[in-house]
């Protein structure tokens, strides 16, 4: 008989376990004054509102949105300039977590829950927030889909619920109505948390909202029991 145990939670990182925020704003403001530098066009860089709203999305998705709609094909170049800029400042201690993640996290294991991080980012810089934050050692499955545009969230959710018992051996959590809209297309279970990009409509159809992320603690136990 399948054991629909909760065995696995795996996280969105941009605004879920990193605050991208701590780097992105300036490498995003440097990337966008060296693309305008190097085509030898005098260009605008957007504001970070307007950035903020596409945070989430995969780089073939968030690049092209960023640049007016006469750039778009130049895409690769502003995600290798941002991307550059964002490397330099992890690797300068620069990158932040947000509070809390490394207790929740490191609780979690120590539960024996096996623990999965699924992010939209490229790999350069999934790697890098990973390795510069201290977070790999938490995690035992990874999957960064930013430059494969035939990968989506959902089929990755539905990839690691076969491999964990079925659609109630796992949970997702993110900060985006992507993370929940994935979540539910894959029929696996959903926590959105309200620090991250999110707006409260976009995390409405979550199985559950958090304010902390040492409140996930309780949210598993309760899912667990459910199961």
């Amino acid at each position: 008989m399948r054991n629909a145990r909760l065995r696995a939670i795996c996280f969105d990182m941009d605004g879920t376990l990193f605050n991208s925020f701590s780097v992105s704003y300036d490498a995003i403001r440097e990337g966008f004054e060296a693309f305008w530098r190097e085509i030898g066009e005098n260009g605008p860089v957007p504001q970070w509102s307007s950035v903020r709203r596409l945070i989430g999305l995969p780089s073939h998705e968030f690049y092209p949105a960023v640049l007016p709609d006469s750039h778009h094909s130049h895409w690769k170049r502003l995600h290798r300039l941002v991307g550059s800029a964002e490397r330099r400042r992890l690797g300068a201690g620069r990158g932040r977590t947000f509070d809390g993640v490394h207790d929740t996290l490191g609780e979690l294991k120590e539960r024996g829950y096996t623990l999965g991080c699924l992010s939209n980012a490229s790999k350069r810089y999934f790697d890098a927030v990973l390795d510069s934050c201290d977070l790999r050692k938490y995690f035992s499955l990874f999957r960064h889909i930013g430059e494969d545009p035939t990968a989506t969230k959902s089929q990755v959710l539905r990839e690691w619920s076969d491999e964990f018992g079925g659609k109630e051996g796992i949970i997702y959590v993110g900060d985006r109505g992507g993370d929940v809209e994935a979540a539910r297309e894959a029929g696996v279970r959903v926590v959105a948390v309200t620090w991250g990009y999110g707006s409260p409509e976009e995390l409405a159809r979550a199985d559950a909202v958090i304010n902390r992320m040492a409140d996930l603690i309780g949210i598993v136990e309760s899912m667990d029991r459910a199961v």
